[in-house]
C-alpha cells in the first residue's frame, strides 16, 4: 500500500528468550496484509490455467485445493469431515446435479462468554469460466477464458490475507471468525443461501456477515460500502475508521444487493458488502490480474480489519435493522433497475419504452419514450423477458451501453447505474 509500510525492527541489544518471543509477536511482519501477496493470489486464480473457475470445472477444483491450502497453513479449524468442504447440490450447463463445495475455515475466539457467536468473512471464488449467455462478453459464445481478476479473484485474495491476520491475532479475539468461500455466485448467490441455512451452523450466532466483491480496482479512494443500514451502529463506526484510513466511503443503506450478503441479510444478519466499483471489463475475458491495484486493495483490507475488531470487541453484538427490500420477489430481485417503463408489446426486435423517468439512470442518459432498446452491453434484447434477464445479470455502479433505435436511426446511449 502507498501510504503504510511495513516496519522491520533492528535488534541493539541482547534480550532474554521470553522477551524476544513478546517482540517477535508483536513486530512480526509476517501477520501484516501484504500487497505481494495479494497479487500473488490473484495472479494464480485468475491466471488461465483455472479456466475461469466455474463451479464443477477442474479450475474450480484448483481453486478449491489453493483455498483449502492457505486456510491450514494460516492454522484455520476445518469444519466438518470433509475438511474444509461445505458440499451443496447444483445444476451445472448440461442440467446434470453434482455436487459441489463452499470452503469453509474457523478462527476459534477465545473468550468462553463469546466465542459460540460468529462473525462471518466471506466472498466468492467461481466466475463464468468461457463466458456464455451470463457474460459480458461481445460475443455470447465466447471461447475465451473469463479469468475474473477483480471479479472475485480479489475478493478472494482478500479474505485469505484477513485470515492470515486475524489467525495471527486470535488470542485478542473474543468471538470466533468463520471464513467462507463461495461457490456458485454468478448463477444465483447458491453457495451462500446454502451456507446461512445449513443446519451445521446456527445462523442466530451468526452476528455480522462481511462480503468482499469486486474490492481490486480502488480509485481516488472512494470505497463502496453496502448494508450500512442494516445495523445502527454501522455508520459512526464506519466513519471513524474509514477516517484513520483515508478513504472515502460511499455508504449505500441498503441490505439486500448484488452478491452474498442478501441471504444473509434475508435472515436477519447484519451485513456489509465491500466493492470498489463497477468497470468495462467486469464480466469480460479482459478482467486480468495487471488490471489490479493491490495496493489500494491492501490499504482497504487493513480498514476491514480494524472494522471486524472492532466489532468483535464489543459486549454486546450489533442490533439487525431492516434497510430496504428483503425478499427478491418481482423487481426486487434486481441488482440494478434503469428507470424506465417498458413496453410489454412485442415487436419481434428489441423492447419498446412507453415511458421515461427524468431523474432515473436511463432518462440522465436520454432515453426517451418510444425508443426501442436492441442491445445491452452486446447482449440482443428480444423482448421483455430477454431485458429482464440480461438486467438481473448487472452489478450497480457500472456502465451499461444500450443500442437503441430512434425514428429507424441506431444510436448508442451509456447508462450509468
Amino acid at each position: 500500500m502507498k501510504y503504510f509500510q511495513i516496519l522491520i525492527p533492528t535488534l541493539t541489544i541482547i534480550a532474554s528468550c521470553a522477551q524476544l518471543q513478546i517482540d517477535k509477536s508483536a513486530t512480526n511482519n509476517s501477520s501484516e496484509i501484504s500487497s505481494e501477496k495479494i497479487l500473488n493470489h490473484i495472479k494464480y486464480l485468475s491466471s488461465d490455467e483455472l479456466e475461469g473457475r466455474y463451479p464443477g470445472s477442474k479450475g474450480s477444483k484448483l481453486a478449491i485445493s489453493y483455498i483449502e491450502k492457505k486456510f491450514n497453513e494460516y492454522k484455520l479449524e476445518p469444519v466438518n469431515s470433509n475438511g474444509y468442504q461445505q458440499y451443496f447440490d447444483f445444476i451445472d450447463k448440461s442440467g446434470d446435479t453434482i455436487s459441489i463445495p463452499n470452503v469453509v475455515g474457523i478462527i476459534k475466539g477465545s473468550d468462553r462468554n463469546k466465542n459460540d457467536e460468529f462473525i462471518v468473512l466471506g466472498a466468492h471464488f467461481d466466475h463464468l469460466g468461457y463466458g456464455g449467455a451470463h457474460s459480458g462478453s461481445l460475443m455470447i459464445n465466447s471461447n475465451e477464458i473469463h479469468n475474473g481478476a477483480d471479479d472475485n479473484a480479489s475478493g478472494v485474495a482478500g479474505i485469505i490475507e484477513l485470515a492470515r491476520k486475524l489467525s495471527n491475532h486470535q488470542n485478542t479475539l473474543r468471538r470466533s471468525i468463520i471464513v467462507v468461500a463461495f461457490n456458485a455466485e454468478e448463477q444465483g448467490i447458491f453457495g451462500s443461501k446454502f451456507f446461512v441455512n445449513d443446519s451445521f451452523f446456527n445462523s442466530k450466532k451468526m452476528i455480522m456477515m462481511v462480503n468482499l466483491d469486486m474490492i481490486g480496482r480502488l480509485n481516488k479512494l472512494s470505497l463502496n460500502i453496502s448494508g450500512t443500514g442494516t445495523s445502527p451502529i454501522f455508520n459512526s463506526l464506519l466513519d471513524n475508521i474509514a477516517s484513520k484510513h483515508n478513504l472515502n466511503i460511499i455508504k449505500n443503506p441498503n441490505g439486500l444487493g448484488p452478491s452474498d450478503h442478501a441471504s444473509f441479510y434475508a435472515n436477519d444478519i447484519p451485513v456489509l458488502f465491500f466493492f470498489t466499483g463497477g468497470h468495462s471489463d467486469y464480466h469480460k475475458p479482459s478482467d486480468d490480474w495487471n488490471k489490479i491495484n493491490e495496493e489500494g486493495e491492501k490499504k482497504i483490507l487493513n480498514m476491514i480489519f480494524d472494522i471486524i475488531k472492532s466489532i468483535d470487541q464489543l459486549d454486546n453484538r450489533p442490533t439487525f435493522t431492516e434497510s430496504g427490500p428483503k425478499t427478491q420477489s418481482s423487481q426486487q430481485n434486481l441488482k440494478v433497475t434503469f428507470g424506465f417503463m417498458p413496453s410489454y408489446s412485442p415487436l419481434g426486435k428489441g423492447l419498446g419504452v412507453d415511458g421515461v423517468r427524468k431523474d432515473g439512470p436511463a432518462g440522465k442518459a436520454g432515453l426517451l419514450k418510444g425508443d426501442i432498446i436492441i442491445e445491452i452491453n452486446g447482449m440482443m434484447v428480444k423482448d421483455i423477458y430477454g431485458y429482464m434477464d440480461i438486467l438481473s445479470k448487472l452489478k450497480p455502479g457500472e456502465n451499461s451501453e444500450i443500442k437503441i433505435l430512434r425514428d429507424g436511426i441506431e444510436s448508442v446511449l451509456i447508462i450509468n447505474h
